[in-house]
This record gives C-alpha cells, sequence and structure tokens, in this order.
C-alpha cells in the first residue's frame, strides 16, 4: 500500500489550497502518531522490534492490541490461530531478548513478563517451562530453550509477521479516494488492448489487401490464357490432308526449279564469270 503515502500528500495540499490551515496541523500531528505507518510493512515491523528490544512490554501489548483490531479481528476463524501463533512468538522473543541482558535488568525485565502475563498464559502447555527462565542461568543451552536463542528462529518470527500484515493489508477494502491506482491500471490495461486490436484490424486489412491483388493478377493471367491461341498452336490445328497438299506442292516446285537450271537459259554464263575463268 505504498500509495497511501501518496494520498497523504494529496489531501495535505487540497487542505493547503482551500486554506483549511488549522486541518492542516491537526493532519499533520494525526501522521506523526500514526500508529499505522501509512500500511507500510516495514515500519510496522521495526515498531514491534523497538519494543522487544527495548523490553517495553506495555508499548508492545498496546500496539499488538491496536492491529488486533484495526486488522486481525477482522480476519476469518480459520486464520486466527496462526495470528496468536505469531503473538506468541513475539512474546517469547521478547523474553528472549530481556534474557540476555546484562546483570539484575535481566532477572527484573522475565520476572515482570512473567508476573504481568500470569493470567493469560498460565494453563497453556507451551508456556509451562517458560516460568523457569528465571532460574536457569544459561539459558541458550538449555534444550528446552536452545533454539529461541538462535538467529534462525527470530528471523522466521520476524518474516511470518512480515507476511501476515502484507497479506491482510493487501486484502483490506480501500477508500474510494485510494483506488485510484487501480483504476489507472485498468485503463491502461483496456488501452493496450485497444491498441492490439487495432494493430490486428490492420493487418488483416492489408492483408486482405493484398489476396485481392493477387486474385486480379491471377484473372488477369487467366484472361490471357484463354484467348487466341499463339501462332505455332495454329499451325499445329491445321488438317492432315492440307499439310499433304503442300508437301506435294513443295515437291512439283523442286523439280520445275531443277528444270530450269538445266535450261539454257540458267546455264549461260556471263562475261564477269568468263573473263574469271
Amino acid at each position: 500500500m505504498a500509495h497511501i503515502q501518496f494520498v497523504d500528500e494529496l489531501v495535505r495540499e487540497y487542505l493547503l489550497f482551500r486554506g483549511f490551515t488549522s486541518t492542516v496541523k491537526a493532519f499533520d500531528n494525526d501522521l506523526k502518531a500514526d500508529k499505522d505507518k501509512g500500511f507500510r510493512v516495514d515500519k510496522i515491523v521495526d515498531q514491534i522490534l523497538h519494543y522487544v528490544n527495548v523490553s517495553d512490554l506495555a508499548g508492545l501489548k498496546e500496539y499488538w492490541s491496536h492491529l488486533d483490531s484495526l486488522v486481525f479481528s477482522k480476519l476469518e476463524v480459520h486464520v486466527q490461530p496462526a495470528v496468536r501463533k505469531i503473538e506468541y512468538s513475539l512474546y517469547k522473543m521478547y523474553l528472549v531478548t530481556a534474557a540476555q541482558s546484562t546483570g539484575g535488568v535481566r532477572n527484573e525485565k522475565v520476572s515482570e513478563f512473567l508476573s504481568k502475563m500470569l493470567s493469560e498464559l498460565q494453563g497453556q502447555n507451551e508456556w509451562k517451562e517458560w516460568f523457569m527462565l528465571p532460574y536457569i542461568q544459561k539459558p541458550e543451552e538449555n534444550p528446552s530453550f536452545s533454539l529461541y536463542f538462535t538467529r534462525a528462529w527470530q528471523d522466521s518470527v520476524l518474516v511470518s509477521l512480515h507476511n501476515l500484515l502484507a497479506t491482510v493489508f493487501q486484502c483490506m477494502p480501500q477508500p474510494t479516494l485510494t483506488s485510484y491506482e487501480n483504476d489507472a491500471t485498468l485503463v491502461k490495461k483496456l488501452q493496450d488492448e485497444i491498441i492490439a486490436l487495432r494493430g490486428k484490424m490492420q493487418q488483416q486489412s492489408i492483408d486482405k489487401t493484398s489476396s485481392i491483388g493477387h486474385q486480379s493478377r491471377l484473372a488477369q493471367y487467366s484472361d490471357r490464357l484463354s484467348g487466341p491461341m499463339p501462332l505455332v498452336d495454329d499451325f499445329c490445328a491445321v488438317p492432315a490432308e492440307q499439310l499433304d497438299s503442300g508437301l506435294r506442292e513443295a515437291r512439283g516446285l523442286r523439280g520445275l526449279l531443277r528444270q530450269m537450271g538445266g535450261s539454257p537459259v540458267m546455264g549461260r554464263k556471263t562475261p564477269r564469270s568468263q573473263s574469271q575463268n
């Protein structure tokens, strides 16, 4: 929900534009005291981790109660055990951090937690051993508590908390003012679809025009082929009897030429030819 900060700026700009200076001051004060941190998951996790590191049990319980009333209590029933498990894991992280403190502060913070949370935690099997924590010299070496002192376990708790908050905030109903991003995304998607459809229609139009031109050229070639046959084909169409008559005429013509070649006229030599001889 990163767009929440942008909406806050829009609201502040609008209030300044309208001249609501006192409202702007109140709005800024509310933003500074905003427990929701603009629904930024990383900021909320940092705030919870701060209460754990400074052993502020009252602050931790109050902040978790705020988140519970804001979002966790509105979740479905089958999700509640997972939320409760993360809450108890944070309490265990609180005790582990307090137990790693030096001197009397360690026993003081651990004992304070157990005494204040006694009514809530007593009777639960997973917490029975934790009431012995103030009396164990090296709890990080004890098989019952060694896991909780590892960095891997503590990181897994914070990751689970981060994922839970991110999922919940993503599913929360949004006010109309903050839905502009979804509307802008939808408009952009529709515009892209329109552009894609236009390109597809233009391509179809080009393909259709090309097909029509190709068919037109084929029609022209077909017309040419269906017209008069070439000259060589005309000769092929001459009847056989006409061809035989032509052959007889050609033989008669060659015989006539031979007879003319043997005549005195054709055999007479010219003076030029005699001089050459």
